[in-house]
């Protein structure tokens, strides 16, 4: 397989970037409290930043990546990572912190849809497919690895985990200068993009039914995996002790970790003799059914085959999606399109506060984990209306 060479540099920066995010980001939480004493909700407000700036980039930065040099915007990109993980050990205040996650997310906000955008114009649609699944793994490697290297580095200080992280950044950027100077053309905005105006953009992507569609889908199954992440620890918590809980709950995301990095050739030739629309209906079947059992089970092993077939589930979604939104965007267009991918995130944000306030009132696990299973599964429904829109995207003239 003979891909251009700037493929490869793109998988490397994901592996750095996304290792970079892990090595400190979940453990965000923990440091907030035992170093400042924040409370709950302000811990939960300086989390939530990420989410709510990330779902705000996803309209500002998506005419961005079409009508601007993409180099600039990788560049732009990596600053900003860099410089939110330079100061942070510098920051001893609430505000701070916030300005923290807002400048980090957007950093992320403009390096991953860019990511996306490149590998969907420069590989050829043969390898498409293989790329993709590629760059999924490399990001659930550094979601593996990169946590446990933290466990045995957090004793030497924040300071040293964001001292990596900043070298790792340099290295991305060190690796893109390269490339840049070697691959020019690769990054340059075609005439018609620099003249076309931010809200023609917008409305290129907007009025994309299957997309739309899509999307919508999407919200629905990412909230259904983000009440795996926020609202089954905290019903493990109810019957059991927290160390308990927490056990628990880290054993089942052992089990999810072990599946992804096991199964993901597998999900692979299985998404190459179906066909798209096939793999992403199975996934989003899947991983509600996970869902329900894994809230519904109290024996372990039955657990962790209910996790086995929620992470299968998500394989087969979030490696296709990408794919998918390819198909159904113009070539000049993607950026706008990978970036409006990002409203997902909608269902990130409504999953810990819609599951919550049912956690609440309802005691009942099989009640409980059947309307938030549901919910997910009704996704089903949109990638299927969104499969039987007009698959090309409707072409729109743009007034110079």
């Amino acid at each position: 397989m003979k891909l251009p060479n700037i493929i490869y540099t793109l998988l490397i920066a994901t592996f750095l970037e996304r290792f970079s995010f892990f090595l400190i980001i979940p453990f965000l939480s923990i440091y907030l409290s035992k170093n400042f004493h924040f409370s709950g909700f302000q811990i939960g407000i300086i989390i939530s930043m990420f989410a709510i700036t990330a779902l705000f980039m996803s309209f500002f930065a998506a005419p961005f990546i079409d009508k601007i040099n993409k180099s600039m915007i990788i560049y732009i990109g990596l600053f900003l990572a860099t410089l939110s993980f330079a100061v942070f050990p510098l920051i001893n205040h609430f505000p701070g912190f916030i300005l923290f996650s807002i400048i980090n997310s957007i950093g992320n906000s403009l390096l991953s849809p860019t990511y996306k955008t490149m590998i969907a114009k420069l590989v050829d649609q043969t390898h498409k497919h293989l790329v993709f699944n590629i760059r999924y793994f490399i990001i659930n490697i550094s979601a593996v690895l990169a946590p446990l290297l933290s466990t045995q580095i957090q004793h030497l200080g924040v300071g040293v985990i964001c001292n990596i992280i900043v070298i790792a950044y340099f290295i991305n950027t060190a690796i893109f200068t390269y490339a840049f100077l070697k691959e020019r053309n690769n990054f340059k905005t075609s005439t018609m993009m620099q003249k076309s105006t931010f809200i023609v953009l917008i409305l290129i992507a907007l009025k994309n039914r299957a997309f739309l569609l899509l999307i919508i889908g999407q919200i629905l199954f990412v909230f259904g995996y983000n009440v795996m992440t926020s609202i089954l620890p905290q019903f493990f918590a109810i019957d059991n002790s927290q160390v308990e809980a927490s056990k628990l709950f880290a054993l089942l995301l052992s089990v999810n970790g072990i599946t992804v990095l096991t199964c993901q050739y597998f999900v692979f030739k299985f998404s190459q003799i179906t066909s798209i629309k096939t793999a992403i209906i199975a996934g989003s079947t899947l991983m509600p059914i996970g869902l329900f059992f894994m809230g519904t089970l109290s024996n372990f092993v039955f657990q962790a085959t209910a996790m086995i077939l929620f992470t299968l589930g998500e394989m087969l979604v979030f490696t296709m999606i990408d794919i998918r939104i390819d198909e159904i965007s113009e070539k000049d267009y993607k950026g706008s399109y990978y970036s409006l991918a990002g409203l997902q995130k909608i269902g990130a944000l409504l999953a810990p506060i819609i599951g919550g306030v049912l956690l609440d009132k309802i005691n009942n696990s099989i009640e409980l984990f059947s309307i938030l299973s549901i919910i997910s599964l009704i996704s089903v429904v949109f990638f299927i209306m969104s499969y039987k829109e007009i698959t090309n995207t409707i072409k729109v003239e743009i007034e110079s």
